[in-house]
């Protein structure tokens, strides 16, 4: 990133600053300016809008990694990544509709395949939702993004290919414990039952260890996908090494365990229900979940800005 130092006219009309080049960025995707706002380095009497300055900068720099994932100290605020994520989607309907067409239509063939071959899917899923989200973050932070950002990805296949084979391998570690319980506990006594000829029951104990296995699972997959929820994101942002990444992830899913998992139910119900006329929904649902996630992760990873008022 640029030493260059700015300041900018806020929405009061007063002058603020000065900010780097990166704190601009992080305060244009966190909507606290626009592509109009006026921008001007340190020093200098030109202003300019802060969309162009951003342009400007994306030929040498503001693509370039943004450095090790910093958690922000203040939680996630649900409302803001809806509002902000709704904002965004509404204001590139066109390419994330697009986008998330291809999206959507290349992870149904890689799922038609997986009838002939096995897991399929898992070998695209990955590195073609690291393109996704890469294509929403350009969005965000630099106003602009090209189609053919979805497949970005690609070109960090091992490590996003890699991350959700772990994240996939965490999620069933957390599914075994509360199985065997459903399984030993209540269902193997009656399939033995079963078995001897004798009439199935399911006693009192049984009833409770069913009953407990299941709140097991649900409650231990519910903590194993929050704290790995940012992993894709931080892979395919690069945002520090790879344990970095998964090591950053989890702190933020325990930092904002109830705030995450609340708004990815939501994204998840309103998916679920855009599947539902023949999964043409899922074009507009998907992409719409990726601009709200994408405001969260930017709360959550972005470092605390201090607006400082100009003397």
């Amino acid at each position: 990133m640029s030493d260059k130092q700015y300041e900018m006219i806020g929405g009061d009309g007063e002058q603020y600053g000065p900010f780097t080049l990166q704190e601009l960025q992080e305060t244009l995707s966190q909507g606290r300016a626009d592509t109009q706002t006026q921008i001007r380095e340190t020093g200098s009497e030109g202003w300019q809008p802060l969309g162009q300055l951003l342009n400007l900068s994306e030929q040498g720099q503001a693509h370039k990694p943004l450095g090790a994932a910093v958690l922000s100290d203040q939680p996630l605020d649900i409302s803001l990544a809806l509002s902000s994520g709704w904002a965004l989607f509404k204001e590139h309907m066109g390419i994330m509709v697009g986008a998330g067409g291809i999206y959507f239509g290349i992870l149904f063939a890689a799922i038609m395949v997986g009838a002939i071959i096995p897991f399929a899917n898992i070998f695209v899923q990955g590195p073609l939702t690291g393109g996704l989200i890469i294509l929403t973050l350009n969005l965000s932070r630099y106003d602009q993004a090209d189609i053919s950002d979805m497949f970005l990805g690609f070109k960090n296949y091992g490590w996003l290919l890699l991350v959700t084979l772990v994240q996939g391998a965490v999620i069933v570690a957390a599914i075994v414990p509360g199985v065997i319980v459903l399984v030993v506990g209540g269902l193997l006594p009656v399939m033995q039952a079963q078995q001897a000829g004798g009439t199935p029951e399911l006693a009192g104990t049984s009833i409770a260890l069913l009953i407990v296995g299941f709140l097991l699972l649900l409650v231990l997959v519910m903590i194993a996908a929050v704290c790995t929820y940012f992993w894709l994101f931080l892979v395919a942002d690069k945002r520090g090494e790879f344990g970095e990444a998964l090591a950053a992830g989890y702190r933020a899913g325990k930092m904002n365990f109830w705030s995450i998992l609340g708004l990815s139910i939501l994204l998840g119900l309103v998916v679920m229900v855009s599947a539902i006329p023949c999964g043409l929904g899922l074009i507009f649902s998907i992409p719409w979940s990726f601009a709200i996630m994408a405001n969260a992760y930017e709360q959550i990873f972005s470092s605390s800005l201090v607006t400082r008022e100009s003397e």
